[in-house]
């Protein structure tokens, strides 16, 4: 019984439990209740692949205590059976956008509220101003070549709308050529990303009258470009109702076009729900009009207002 073994790990009394409806990993999730009245989010590994990515959240998390950037660790155990065991403090009291708001037919729609995107952009700036952990590998989120792959989608990406028949052959070289510059052009391994940053894994707290992000699920975390995680963040945020990303950045133009190609891929593949591919739709329609600002590239549509919409969520997450 993970509760138990959390109990004894902190030399408490478990005396209740649940397992919060989220995450999309197979790894097991606990908040777990003490008779003295406080409380713990506990993560245990059920795989190889899961428990690769607990011992890389608390190596990241570890480096990160006292930063006010993350939760704060409270136990580990990692005996060598490949199951180990995070324990952090528990964030549920904190207001978790992804969870803004509950749905009448169920689920929660994204909100944030004024003020709380310019408190991620803060949160985000005090990340690249942390030390990077000594011989950090690359962030898992760092993607390989895209376009190549991306131009013999071309058919598929002018039937779903994101472009307009010609557009993408007529600017293959250039795309290919700036997505190819990405991994010798940038600075890759200078800077602590956490690889994952969307409304889901970002709460806020509030402490006499101040208020602090806190980013959740480092399981991706590794070195990476200083804008890696602002570049991931724009287009989902901008579904939800920030700023279109060309109005923030259009460089470094091999960033975008490195971390766009995975939305545009995606777009493409029919087996997925449909609300699901219609996210895909909208964030490689975004990308593409903000990789060709980034490039001074004609528009890859006739301009228009580009459709936002709120993810729906079951549960406020927790990491």
């Amino acid at each position: 019984m993970i509760a138990g073994t959390v109990g004894s790990l902190l030399g408490k009394t478990a005396a209740a439990w649940r397992a919060p409806e989220f995450g999309l990993s197979a790894a097991d999730r606990l908040v777990v209740t003490f008779s003295d009245g406080s409380a713990a989010f506990v993560k245990g590994a059920t795989t190889e692949e899961t428990a690769g990515w607990l011992r890389n959240e608390h190596r990241i998390l570890d480096h990160l205590r006292g930063t006010s950037l993350c939760p704060e660790v409270l136990g580990w155990q990692d005996d060598g059976t490949g199951q180990p065991l995070l324990v952090t403090e528990d964030l549920s009291a904190a207001y978790w956008p992804a969870a803004g708001a509950e749905n009448p037919g169920g689920g929660t729609s994204t909100v944030w509220r004024p003020g709380d995107i310019d408190l991620l952009r803060c949160t985000l700036d005090r990340l690249r101003r942390a030390p990077l952990p000594a011989e950090l590998p690359r962030t898992t989120s760092w993607p390989g070549p895209q376009w190549p792959r991306v131009i013999e989608l071309a058919d598929r990406l002018v039937d779903v709308g994101v472009v307009i028949p010609g557009w993408l052959e007529a600017n293959a070289e250039t795309l290919t050529a700036v997505d190819a510059e990405a991994d010798t052009a940038l600075e890759l391994g200078a800077y602590l990303v956490h690889g994952d940053v969307r409304s889901d894994n970002v709460c806020i707290l509030s402490n006499a009258g101040e208020c602090e992000g806190r980013l959740v699920d480092w399981s991706h975390a590794g070195a990476g470009h200083e804008l890696h995680d602002l570049v991931q963040l724009l287009p989902t945020l901008h579904l939800e109702g920030g700023p279109p990303p060309w109005q923030v950045c259009t460089e470094p133009a091999p960033l975008i076009a490195r971390l766009a190609g995975p939305s545009l891929q995606r777009a493409c593949v029919s087996e997925q729900p449909d609300w699901l591919r219609r996210v895909f739709i909208d964030l490689a329609s975004i990308n593409l009009k903000w990789l060709a600002a980034a490039l001074g590239l004609p528009l890859p549509v006739p301009d228009q207002h580009t459709p936002t919409h709120h993810r729906t969520r079951a549960q406020p997450p927790a990491g």
